[in-house]
């Protein structure tokens, strides 16, 4: 925040306008902001056309926690003084935090920014246009702002997450380098540089900045962005720290809302918080939990914070929940004021600490029960979760030590599925760049799941199955030009890996049908991606790791009635993939098994799952009725990952 805005002029103001004013600002400096708020409140009263006492207004009302509030003096303020660039930084500021930022960017329509010589305001116009998706040109602000002041930290920050958002994954790297440099958090960023490196398919570079991460936590100087330890190779143990660090360090100063009062009803309110309800795959999965919810026994809201992309998708999540909450513009406290004014009695966070999360929402503790549920697969390490939701392998009861929830298990999996998902019609191959023959060896997962370890892995399998083809995802080009020269250094030719571009689900889950056998990935396995190549009638083969993010495939696949599909190691599982590649016979036989179980398995039985998730809702809830604390709820027994013999082979 900038400091508050003094007088630069001898403009005569009213004595009491001026006193007032002055209070304002010595109550400012002992930290009193709201007797500030109001001596600046008088100042305005009595002088309404001096944008000093207007800026400082919004200052304090920020300081307060009133960001709409703080936001209107500001916008006042501004147009008081068009031409004062510190009015129009300060202005942008106040929006930018009170998340109303299509005014932050009409603040600036009309305007040469090029005759604006302070960082300030590109600096929060840029924000203002990343916020609203427009990545672009929110970098070029960033770079505005850092050619007016190179050594602006916060401007290398934000330019390297708009370059990550570009798929620039190695100029974000850079960015975020020169930041550790200006003195900004280098646990933090040096985790954000392997993470880029992740994204990037830059091992080389990983080598490097992982061993600089694990030495700067060692050392105790900080904790890391959670979700992006969760993609290296770590234990349960060390994602907790990450997760509890960094929620206390980000939110712990957070004062949660007074209870709401109680309530009685003939149904359960639930609300479900995310900003991917939209053509995003956490609103795949969950589309038709939300329809079939029982109506006489629960009321569903949804607060959507993210993009309205007018998908079917989202008009979809719209109908299938009876109030839909349009809460992109409400700042955090107004969002968790709504949801505790709905009376929500247990509340679903969809996101947790994944991209474009809002945590001060839930931080506030709008709702008598919260839950981690679907979108991060992994503990948030805060004591305002009660629950997370899994199952008996991605969260057995044995690990319960490394979550700071309770762990809340689906008696199946904790994942849910759309058995009315489309599958659009299989193409040719020479369509989707595959050849007429071969085999087809395929994995959709992100190339930041891709690790040296597994691709070393498909490499041998291609080397020992003739004419057979790799197919990945090319989600940007630096991991597709990076994977071909890790494939030609192992000595495979760049033509052997084929490379699918982003289209819509339908369409994707028709292509599925090309591929002969999907390759999992660890630490982070598939999972939407898992769900949705058996949806398609593709085997898919993973190897369950000791943490959430690295079970999910099991526990896909065990639903699935294919636990042969579960190897026991990844010595196992080249074993199973060479054995189905190259015996026509086992690869037919699989694929008739998958096809049997698509339409009898638990995995896609949405309206069970409904029921067992409704299940565990009124057992979290019935405990918070008893004044009870939160406790595990096991999973029925009976769906245990089962042991399996080191020298079994497939079936």
């Amino acid at each position: 925040m900038h400091r508050l805005a003094r007088a630069a002029d001898r403009t005569v103001r009213r004595p009491a306008a001026e006193a007032d004013y002055q209070l304002g600002l010595a109550l400012a400096s002992q930290g009193r902001w709201s007797a500030a708020a109001s001596a600046f409140e008088r100042a305005t009263a009595r002088s309404d056309r001096d944008p000093v006492f207007w800026l400082n207004l919004a200052h304090a009302r920020i300081r307060c926690g009133e960001l709409e509030r703080g936001a209107d003096a500001a916008r006042h303020g501004a147009d008081l003084a068009p031409d004062s660039e510190l009015a129009l930084a300060v202005a942008a500021e106040c929006l930018n935090l009170a998340n109303r930022h299509r005014e932050t960017v009409a603040l600036f329509e009309g305007r040469d920014m090029s005759r604006l010589t302070d960082h300030q305001p590109h600096f929060q116009l840029g924000l203002a246009l990343h916020h609203l998706e427009r990545i672009r040109p929110a970098s070029e602000c960033y770079l505005a702002a850092m050619a007016r002041k190179p050594d602006f930290m916060p401007a290398h920050v934000q330019l390297g997450n708009a370059f990550q958002r570009l798929k620039m994954h190695e100029e974000a790297r850079e960015c975020f380098k020169t930041a550790i440099a200006l003195g900004a958090d280098a646990v933090e960023l040096t985790s954000g540089m392997a993470y880029e490196d992740l994204h990037a398919c830059r091992w080389d570079h990983l080598d490097v900045d992982l061993a600089e991460l694990m030495r700067l936590i060692d050392a105790g100087a900080g904790s890391p962005q959670p979700f992006q330890l969760l993609a290296q190779r770590t234990t349960r143990a060390e994602q907790l720290a990450a997760a509890r660090g960094y929620a206390q360090r980000c939110f712990g100063a957070i004062e949660p809302l007074p209870p709401a009062p109680a309530r009685a009803g003939p149904r359960i309110r639930l609300g479900y918080l995310s900003c991917d309800f939209h053509a995003h795959a956490t609103a795949y999965l969950l589309s038709q939990v939300l329809e079939l919810h029982d109506r006489a026994r629960f009321e569903v809201f949804a607060y959507s914070y993210g993009t309205d992309d007018g998908s079917a998708t989202r008009r979809r999540v719209a109908a299938a929940v009876d109030h839909f909450v349009e809460a992109r513009e409400m700042p955090d406290r107004t969002l968790a004021e709504r949801i505790r004014a709905d009376g929500v009695e247990v509340l679903f966070d969809l996101k947790g600490y994944t991209l474009g999360a809002r945590n001060a929402v839930p931080a506030l503790r709008p709702s008598p029960v919260q839950v981690n549920y679907l979108g991060y697969p992994g503990t948030l390490g805060a004591p305002w979760y009660d629950y997370i939701i899994g199952d008996r392998i991605v969260t057995p009861l044995e690990h319960a030590a490394d979550y700071s929830e309770a762990i809340a298990q689906m008696p199946v999996c904790y994942q849910p599925t759309d058995r009315s998902r489309a599958i659009g019609p299989r193409p040719a191959r020479a369509a989707c760049g595959l050849p007429e023959q071969g085999f087809v060896f395929c994995s959709f997962n992100s190339p930041y799941k891709i690790t040296r370890t597994m691709f070393d892995l498909w490499c041998r399998l291609l080397q020992r199955v003739e004419h057979s083809v790799l197919w990945l995802y090319q989600s940007g080009p630096q991991a597709r030009r990076n994977l071909i020269e890790h494939a030609r250094q192992r000595g495979i030719d760049s033509e052997r890996l084929v490379w699918a571009a982003l289209v819509d689900q339908c369409a994707h889950l028709g292509r599925l049908q090309l591929a002969d056998l999907v390759l999992d990935t660890q630490p982070v396995c598939a999972h939407t991606t898992a769900s949705d190549a058996l949806w398609a009638g593709v085997p898919l083969i993973t190897c369950a790791g000791d943490s959430f993010v690295s079970r999910v495939a099991a526990s896909v696949l065990q639903a699935a009635d294919l636990p042969e599909l579960v190897a026991p190691d990844l010595a196992h599982y080249e074993s199973i993939a060479l054995t189905l590649a190259q015996d026509p016979a086992r690869l037919s036989a699989q694929k008739a098994r998958l096809a049997h179980n698509r339409d009898r398995c638990t995995l896609f039985d949405s309206a069970r799952y409904t029921r067992d998730l409704e299940t565990l809702i009124v057992q979290m809830h019935n405990r918070r009725l008893r004044g009870e604390a939160p406790a595990h709820i096991a999973a029925d027994p009976g769906n245990r990952l089962p042991a399996r013999d080191k020298t079994e082979t497939l079936r």
